[in-house]
């Protein structure tokens, strides 16, 4: 569900290609039972992360092996999150591509907590 968010445009226009839903939408409209992936490092994600994220990292050369073992709904939302909101976009990209109609990106960890996610 894409928004007008001004973040969301510009994360949209540079690392892109998947649907983008601000953090505020996020804690309004989230599916409790759709998949949340956290895309930073391992290190990234031991500093914290939402409850329930499942951490994959896309500069990972097993990214693409690892989201098909996670078994992610081919239609349903997947949401998707980094630190910035820039490796989130392209992540939801690259599970498009591999069928996951439902992904989108919901930018960083930050923006996230301070809108109100857990």
């Amino acid at each position: 569900m894409p928004d007008s968010d001004p973040m969301s445009v510009l994360v949209r226009l540079l690392g892109g290609g998947a649907p983008t839903l601000s953090p505020q939408a996020f804690v309004a409209e989230r599916d409790a039972s759709a998949p949340v992936l956290d895309v930073r490092t391992p290190k990234e994600f031991a500093t914290g992360h939402l409850h329930g994220a499942v951490n994959v990292d896309v500069l990972a050369s097993d990214f693409a092996a690892r989201i098909v073992r996670l078994k992610l709904p081919a239609d349903g939302p997947v949401y998707v999150c980094c630190a910035s909101g820039m490796r989130s976009g392209k992540a939801a990209a690259r599970l498009r591509a591999m069928g996951h109609a439902g992904a989108v990106n919901v930018g960083g960890v930050g923006a996230l907590r301070a809108a109100g996610a857990k």
